[in-house]
């Protein structure tokens, strides 16, 4: 793995030369298996999401979230991700996913991740302040990376993304407290 830094000299992202790119489409068919090993075909990408804390206690520790045509589902088993796998949880319904609003994860997400052969930028939690796990899959590419959640220690074209990602995980949290 390669450091480079970012534009202000001072941010940190870990390169792995080892991905490799295969397409630039947003737009496409996938096919998703679900949990009950059913296939079925979806139209666009499908977005994983969440926040993380290493060293923290209770359910907010770990919020992980998929959106697969405009559904959200979310993660019931909380596990830390890991650098350079694709998370591997249990999405289920949940109650007040119909109230969140999702079109604007898809519509601003950052295409020049998928050009990028990064997959860490920043150093996520590594002060206990947190890290964002994002993860993206259509007919041509699965890729997944995890981000600083301080936006200074990112590149200036994740920084609103990242802001996205952490006030979605805690609107959803907030309708899930009033449910």
């Amino acid at each position: 793995m390669l450091f480079n830094s970012c534009e202000n000299g001072e941010d940190l992202f870990v390169e792995n030369p080892n991905v490799e790119v295969l397409a630039n489409s947003v737009d496409s068919n996938i096919e998703f298996a679900a949990s009950n090993s059913n296939a079925s075909t979806y139209r666009g990408p499908t977005i994983t999401f969440g926040r993380y804390y290493g060293k923290c206690q209770g359910n907010a520790c770990v919020e992980i979230f998929r959106l697969i045509e405009n559904i959200l589902l979310e993660d019931v088993l909380d596990k830390y991700p890991a650098s350079g796998a694709f998370y591997e949880g249990d999405f289920v319904n949940f109650k007040g996913s119909d109230k969140i609003k999702t079109n604007d994860m898809l519509s601003n997400f950052p295409l020049e991740l998928l050009g990028s052969k990064l997959i860490t930028y920043g150093t996520p939690d590594a002060g206990d302040w947190g890290g964002v796990y994002l993860e993206y899959q259509d007919g041509f590419q699965h890729r997944s990376w995890l981000l600083d959640l301080r936006t200074n220690n990112v590149p200036k074209y994740l920084r609103p993304y990242v802001t996205l990602i952490d006030k979605k995980i805690t609107e959803i949290a907030d309708i899930n407290n009033l449910n």
